[in-house]
């Protein structure tokens, strides 16, 4: 035989089962859609872990004291909740702090409640409340160290960091406990849409073991917030037992999940949120001119001495905005006050 026709013959055959085998691919791809075409990252699986041993050792056993998981309405409806009480938190706190605080919804997760308290710091601030028609207590878990940043901007001090963690005295203990009130009015607020709650304090805690009020194998719904005051930033977290919504269940998870948010609802959040930025204070300082020299003769500066400015007395004067030139004007006066005569804008904001 021919070795040429041989290898010819062994040719066409290799290109016939890569015909084959793309032709079965592109089937495939047709059958799954989309989501067959997404990339793969080739060392991911390379280096994934093997399934082979689980699946030789036969079906695995069901742990009934873990969550299960909960359905996509449920979830969205959950995530729509946190979502309105990150917007609501965040106006509600800047208006009664006077400064700039912010609340970011940071997702979901499960885990049953012995877990969840076990991964708690101690001490830390902890408590129980009730929203009815939910069933049985809700936990709010807020960072021991934002408790006392609140607390001493509610009383007139700077939110500066506690240098020490500690227990809470009683009257910090009645401050905090009127801080999570404020938290359950806001989650109230937040999921009007869905249902009318109820909330109604129980207890606190700084030592998460003495909570009580909820089984070690009751299955959690958590979510997550992160609160962000000045520079600080600080974890705040909602813990709904998963049988407290059995009440309620056909509201929470109902074939499609509901707008919390009304177009009119949204546009009132926007007047709030333009009325405390045109009551928030701003430094507006008008600039006569610049003088570079050094610190020998500043300390010669006395009483009287008179400044030359390299600036022309018909120069136009800078107006300053929070540190930024923002105007140029005129000096000149208002019946027995200097005033200055805004000529020209040099930003657009």
């Amino acid at each position: 035989m021919d070795p040429d026709k041989v290898d010819e013959e062994q040719m066409s055959s290799s290109e016939h089962d890569n015909l084959d085998l793309d032709a079965a691919i592109g089937a495939a791809e047709d059958l799954l859609g989309d989501d067959a075409r997404m990339e793969v990252d080739l060392d991911e699986v390379l280096n994934a872990e093997s399934d082979a041993e689980d699946h030789l050792a036969g079906p695995r056993l069901y742990d009934f004291n873990r969550p299960h998981n909960i359905s996509r309405a449920f979830e969205q409806n959950l995530q729509a909740v946190g979502e309105a009480f990150a917007k609501v938190g965040t106006i509600d706190f800047t208006s009664l702090l006077r400064m700039s605080m912010q609340v970011d919804f940071k997702g979901l997760n499960q885990q049953t409640y012995g877990e969840y308290i076990t991964q708690m710091e101690q001490p830390t601030c902890v408590s129980l409340v009730t929203l009815a028609p939910l069933k049985g207590n809700i936990i709010i878990h807020l960072d021991l160290g934002l408790c006392f940043i609140f607390m001493k901007k509610l009383m007139g001090g700077a939110p500066s960091p506690e240098d020490t963690v500690r227990e809470f005295t009683e009257i910090e203990r009645g401050i905090n406990a009127g801080l999570v009130n404020r938290f359950t009015e806001i989650l109230r607020k937040a999921a009007s849409k869905l249902i009318p709650l109820e909330p109604r304090f129980v207890s606190l805690e700084n030592n998460p073991n003495y909570l009580g009020g909820v089984a070690d194998g009751e299955n959690l719904i958590i979510l997550k917030f992160k609160v962000m005051l000045d520079a600080v930033e600080s974890p705040v977290e909602i813990a709904f037992p998963l049988s407290a919504f059995s009440p309620v269940k056909d509201v929470f998870d109902p074939q499609e999940s509901l707008d919390l948010r009304t177009p009119e609802e949204m546009r009132q959040d926007r007047r709030r949120i333009l009325e405390m930025v045109r009551g928030t204070g701003s430094e507006l300082v008008v600039q006569l001119g610049d003088l570079d020299t050094n610190l020998e003769e500043i300390m010669k500066l006395q009483e009287g001495d008179v400044l030359h400015l390299p600036q022309a007395v018909e120069a136009p004067l800078k107006v300053k905005i929070e540190g930024e030139d923002a105007w140029l004007g005129e000096a000149g006066r208002l019946g027995q006050n200097r005033a200055v005569k805004l000529t020209s804008k040099l930003t657009k904001e």
